[in-house]
């Protein structure tokens, strides 16, 4: 989301920097809905900044090709971002990635099924790239279910997320659009939301024998320290 590339990107299409790729690029997956749409799936972001990244995209970027645009450069980064790993374990990456992706419920999330639906690159880094961030709306809209679960509202969630401070707490909060008066952070409330947000998004995983799911784990570990 952050790196040079997805930024000069986000610039070449007009674009604001910062999260308006971020907004677009994701949501933009949902089709030509209403911003409050787009703000529904995303969960963590402010009704009010959604709106403003989501009205303010250029006339020619529709939310269409913005998801594209923004599948596309992910894939891009992904192909040097994991450059140094074996070409097997990437493959394998998008394998075993892709049969969780296929094999879970669309009500996972509005994003993740959005995200599912799209083309896939067809090569190893892109494809594997491209997998981890299917998986990556699973669990985001997952856990959206299962902050609202929790009794937890999007706002009181990041407030509660204080082992981050930089997209946890105030500061995480007001970067996404949150104004005070901030609530009191509720770490039991947060830690029932993590739990849940286990049990919901694990069902793609069945169809992954157990050799197979901790194969995954291994590779996508792996990935994670070759990107650091």
């Amino acid at each position: 989301m952050s790196s040079p590339v997805v930024q000069a990107r986000a610039a070449e299409l007009g674009l604001a920097p910062g999260f308006s790729f971020w907004v677009n690029g994701r949501a933009g997956a949902l089709g030509d809905v209403d911003s409050d749409v787009a703000a529904g799936a995303i969960g963590f972001m402010a009704p009010g900044l959604v709106r403003e990244h989501w009205e303010s995209r250029p006339s020619d970027v529709t939310p269409r090709r913005a998801a594209m645009e923004y599948a596309a450069v992910a894939a891009d980064w992904g192909r040097e971002a994991v450059a140094d790993i074996p070409i097997p374990d990437l493959e394998r990456i998008a394998e075993l990635g892709y049969r969780v992706a296929d094999a879970s419920l669309p009500s996972c999330g509005a994003l993740f099924a959005g995200w599912r639906a799209l083309d896939r690159p067809d090569d190893p880094a892109g494809s594997a790239t491209h997998a981890l961030q299917v998986l990556r709306e699973m669990r985001g809209g997952a856990h959206l279910s299962a902050v609202a679960a929790a009794g937890l509202t999007p706002h009181h969630a990041i407030i509660s997320f204080t082992a981050d401070p930089v997209r946890g707490g105030v500061s995480g909060a007001e970067r996404f659009g949150w104004t005070a008066p901030h609530p009191e952070p509720d770490e039991a409330a947060k830690a029932r939301a993590e739990e849940m947000t286990t049990i919901a998004a694990c069902g793609g995983f069945d169809a992954l024998s157990e050799v197979e799911r901790s194969e995954f784990v291994e590779l996508v570990l792996a990935a994670r320290e070759a990107i650091g």
